[in-house]
């Protein structure tokens, strides 16, 4: 009886995880892609920041966001069916600092902290 419960146990258990592996299996992951975006009016690690907040409370879909301080270059790692280069772009630029070809909103940069402004 106790060699029964045994097997009996054991199958439903391997059909369990077998059926955990195929739900995991199956749900897909959304396809990203990297916008490359130059900006710039980054100086610092508050610009730096300043710019992530505006990108990650404004904007659904992003993934990553890293800087390339020296080269002045922002990745934006991003869900195409949520967001678009253009709307980060945007967005950036509403933050106060240009992004590629948009330009940045004047008010916004006046109220950048003062190491954010100066060039």
């Amino acid at each position: 009886m106790k060699e029964l419960y045994e097997n009996n146990l054991n199958k439903k258990l391997t059909y369990f995880l077998l059926a955990t592996f195929l739900i995991v299996g199956c749900i897909k992951k959304e396809k990203t892609e990297i916008a490359v975006i130059k900006v710039p009016g980054v100086k610092c690690d508050m610009c730096e920041e300043t710019i992530k907040k505006a990108i990650f409370t404004n904007l659904e879909g992003i993934k990553d966001v890293s800087f390339n301080m020296e080269e002045k270059i922002v990745n934006i790692e991003y869900i195409p069916k949520q967001t678009n280069v253009e709307t980060i772009e945007l967005t950036i630029a509403k933050a106060g600092y240009d992004a590629n070809d948009k330009k940045r909103d004047a008010t916004a940069f006046e109220n950048l902290p003062d190491c954010c402004k100066s060039h």
